[in-house]
């Protein structure tokens, strides 16, 4: 039986991924890997230092939490929080190390699929290599934005409290 004719009036179709015969076609070019595994090095020094900071950091604001129970508030007592600055200080430490870890993980996952994708060269690897490198840019992303947000609210928060002291003095009446 022969197959119908082609519709000339339909939309043309095309395989946009190219071809899923899962032959050559798939393997992912050498150069690319090449340029890839160059980074794979650097990538895993900047986790590995992540992770490093994380844990100082959590070792921080261990410390400090411990040293605000037994009696900071005692040796400082020139402080009218005592021994509060100190444990805010290690919450906002212990906070940030956690904040650190995501990435950390992300750029460990993105090393990892870079190696895997130098022994198969599968376009499968390339794009779990590359998920890895969004997940944390975009994660960086955010974080900057948030950064940013905060920096303008302390920035306008400075202002307004500078223009308060300042009429209560009466600088500005003059």
């Amino acid at each position: 039986m022969e197959a119908p004719p082609a519709n000339p009036y339909s939309t043309p179709a095309a395989n946009l991924y190219g071809s899923t015969s899962g032959g050559a076609a798939d393997a992912v070019s050498p150069s690319t890997i090449a340029q890839l595994a160059g980074t794979k090095p650097w990538v895993r020094f900047l986790s590995v230092l992540m992770w490093i900071s994380a844990g100082l950091m959590l070792l921080v604001a261990a410390g400090m939490g411990i040293f605000s129970t037994m009696g900071a508030s005692k040796s400082m007592p020139s402080s009218p929080f005592g021994g509060m600055q100190l444990t805010l200080v290690a919450v906002i430490y212990g906070i940030l190390a956690f904040v650190y870890i995501f990435p950390a993980l992300k750029l460990w996952k993105y090393a990892n699929r870079i190696g895997s994708l130098g022994a198969t060269r599968s376009v499968a690897d390339l794009d779990a290599a590359l998920n890895e490198q969004r997940s944390f840019w975009k994660f960086i992303g955010v974080m900057a934005a948030i950064m940013i947000s905060i920096y303008l609210v302390a920035i306008i928060g400075f202002v307004a409290f500078g223009a308060s002291a300042a009429l209560k003095a009466g600088a500005l009446n003059h």
